[in-house]
């Protein structure tokens, strides 16, 4: 071959080397940044309504909130958003098939791929088993991650420890992106 060809062959596998990097930075890019805020899909007025969720009714002192599992929430009624900037519910935002479900905050929270756990997400491989919990601390939610192999993150920061949970913060586990109103 001549040098020519040489040449070109070398420079088109320079350019194939640099699309390729582009293309893992931009992956790198898309999975660490944080989603945009997305208004929260309202349910429907027509929608039959099956009486009011375990995520709606009062706590009584001393019993564990009824474990929820994670679909669609279109057909429970959501829990009121707080006010004076003290959230009162979770409502995930991410992945999409679960988008829109709302958590009342009242008594423990607990997330995981356990069954027992009040929000239950079980095809996430990223989720630990006991994942985190959100609590109650002097009137105010708190929280908590439970040792996770994976980690929670806190408005894009690891959570060590427990952490005050104010409306508009974003707790992601794994896949899951849930925000706090």
């Amino acid at each position: 071959m001549s040098d020519q060809v040489l040449n070109v062959l070398k420079l088109t596998l320079l350019g194939l080397v640099y699309l390729f990097f582009a293309r893992v930075l931009w992956a790198v890019w898309s999975e660490v940044r944080t989603p945009p805020a997305r208004p929260v899909a309202q349910p429907q007025p027509n929608a039959p309504a099956n009486g009011p969720s375990a995520a709606t009714q009062p706590m009584q002192r001393g019993a564990a909130p009824a474990p929820v599992q994670a679909t669609s929430a279109s057909k429970q009624r959501r829990p009121a958003k707080g006010r004076r900037g003290r959230a009162a519910r979770l409502v995930i935002l991410e992945p999409r098939h679960r988008r829109g479900m709302a958590i009342a905050l009242t008594g423990e929270i607990t997330l995981g791929r356990d069954e027992q756990c009040t929000i239950s997400i079980q095809d996430d491989s990223y989720v630990s088993q006991l994942h985190l919990r959100v609590y109650d601390y002097d009137g105010q939610p708190m929280v908590e991650d439970l040792g996770s192999t994976n980690g929670t993150f806190h408005n894009g920061n690891r959570l060590r420890g427990s952490k005050l949970l104010h409306q508009g913060d974003r707790i992601q586990v794994g896949t899951t992106v849930i925000e706090a109103q």
